[in-house]
């Protein structure tokens, strides 16, 4: 049986305040994530973290610690990353729901 490839959307939220799971690849998937955006919706500075958790592993930062993003402002990170089953992309924020997020990419199966 052929691979399957299908290009979407990911996930999408708001960030919360403490560390927790924004996407998580599925059982038998493989995952190329090609743009993660965030949005800060608050009227002051957030100051958001990303990691990227591999299944069993130790949670990596992917960006700098308590990366500064201005009120209204956005952040594009369009390094690609490669993820494996239950591998997982973890954020927070300083403040719980100012931060809007998208993650785009392909899930092949």
């Amino acid at each position: 049986m052929a691979d399957t490839f299908t290009l979407k959307v990911l996930g999408n939220g708001q960030l919360p305040n403490a560390i927790n799971d924004l996407y998580a690849v599925p059982a038998s998937t493989s995952t190329i994530i090609k743009t993660i955006t965030l949005v800060n919706t608050n009227s002051v500075a957030e100051f958001i973290n990303l990691y990227i958790l591999p299944n069993g592993g130790t949670a990596r930062r992917i960006i700098p610690k308590d990366c500064e993003l201005r009120a209204q402002y956005s952040l594009i990170f369009d390094d690609e990353l490669t993820l494996e089953t239950l591998d997982k992309i973890q954020g927070d924020s300083t403040n719980a729901s100012k931060v809007d997020f998208t993650i785009n990419g392909v899930e092949k199966s």
